[in-house]
């Protein structure tokens, strides 16, 4: 039997009916094909022409287009035609993230050390802790002389080494992974798609994506909406820096019986002190390594 020789345009077709319609398998996506009119006039055969066999699917998919950025540049291709129809303006963005299930069995893995990665902000928030602090006629923290790494113990899938092994409240337990997407307010077009193991918590990569799609596509974005998931540190100042006006949803407080919850607290800027819901003011006295003002 000859070589058959497909159209890499074909093959990405193919691979997006898949998508599309929840075809899993490529052995049954090509007999689907074979037998769907309408799939062979988006595909360009005609009734009597063959379709390409499912090793050359599988086989494309995984030698010439794993490894390379194919997926994301047509992804992108599409978000820019959709910006030149008027479809998409980048000024309002929503994002949220959701749990995929991966193909792999909850008790066949191993258990791995692993190092807690070092948040990119930690750096900029040592420089403003020394800053505060020299604001407030304090001397600089003296360099720690040992920096203790962290590790925690995660389970990895012998199945499918990828994938992250998640135990949340309210949610299977098992891998899976987490598809992050955003959207833009517009037209509600999908401007961006993430994914990564279901351990990263759904603020890590949010920053970088946002840059990402202010690069690659122009946006100049006003405001982004994200759910409670995404009320860190970074998020906001990352905000704060960027001139971007965040709508974040938060958790209840529930503030211990007798003690006032901090939203209660008045900053007053002018005399760098916080009044109490009880009347009092309290002091500035130093800020410690973790960024807090200790009153």
């Amino acid at each position: 039997m000859g070589v058959q020789t497909v159209d890499p345009i074909v093959l990405f077709k193919m691979l997006f009916i898949g998508y599309l319609f929840g075809i899993r398998s490529e052995r049954r996506l090509v007999h689907e094909i074979a037998d769907n009119v309408a799939y062979r006039w988006f595909l360009g055969f005609s009734l009597n022409d063959r379709i390409p066999e499912h090793s050359t699917l599988s086989q494309n998919r995984r030698r010439q287009f794993n490894g390379t950025t194919i997926h994301q540049e047509i992804f992108d291709e599409i978000v820019r035609q959709a910006i030149r129809h008027g479809l998409v303006d980048g000024k309002v963005l929503y994002s949220d993230a959701t749990h995929i299930k991966a193909n792999a069995n909850k008790r066949k893995h191993l258990l791995k050390q692993v190092p807690v990665s070092t948040k990119s902000y930690l750096d900029e928030l040592d420089k403003a802790i020394e800053e505060d602090r020299r604001k407030h006629g304090l001397k600089p923290f003296r360099p720690q002389k040992e920096v203790k790494v962290e590790t925690r113990e995660i389970k990895v899938s012998t199945t499918d080494s990828d994938s992250g092994y998640m135990v949340r409240d309210g949610k299977p337990e098992g891998f899976f992974y987490l598809d992050h997407r955003t959207v833009d307010g517009a037209h509600n077009f999908v401007t961006d798609v993430h994914v990564t193991p279901a351990t990263v918590n759904d603020s890590v990569p949010y920053l970088d994506r946002l840059e990402r799609q202010q690069k690659a596509f122009g946006f100049k974005v006003e405001a982004v909406a994200l759910d409670a998931g995404y009320l860190t540190a970074p998020i906001c100042h990352g905000f704060e820096e960027r001139k971007i006006f965040g709508v974040i949803g938060h958790r209840r407080f529930h503030s211990t019986k007798g003690l006032f919850p901090k939203s209660r607290f008045k900053y007053d800027p002018e005399t760098d002190r916080y009044r109490c819901p009880g009347g009092k003011e309290l002091t500035y006295r130093t800020t410690n390594r973790e960024g807090y003002r200790e009153l």
